[in-house]
């Protein structure tokens, strides 16, 4: 009985250092993020690739950046590292929200 009330006492702190880590990667990313200027807003018009940051993506979505990162790490949300940055075509972002639009059942 023992043996098993340390390992569930193991599983929660493991729990409780991954989730420490997940919000430590993010505050490390933004923080890096915040170096490189990425905060900044995004003119209106550009031309050529339409990449989005991280904080717009967050934005446009309206999801906090633990949940994007976990959707670029895993490769769900498609991106792509310019240097330290990660951007995210806008076409990608269009192309996921497609795949995970909502469909009502009929039934």
């Amino acid at each position: 009985m023992d043996r098993d009330r340390s390992l569930h006492q193991l599983r929660q702190t493991l729990r409780a250092h991954r989730e420490a880590l997940e919000g430590l990667e993010s505050a490390l990313l933004e923080f890096e993020e915040s170096i490189d200027g990425e905060a900044q807003e995004r003119p209106q018009e550009r031309q050529g690739l339409d990449l989005i940051s991280i904080p717009e993506l967050c934005q446009e979505l309206g999801m906090g950046k633990s949940w994007v990162y976990r959707r670029l790490r895993s490769g769900e949300i498609p991106s792509v590292k310019l240097g330290r940055s990660i951007k995210v075509k806008r076409s990608d972002l269009e192309q996921y929200l497609e795949r995970h639009r909502y469909q009502p059942s009929d039934a």
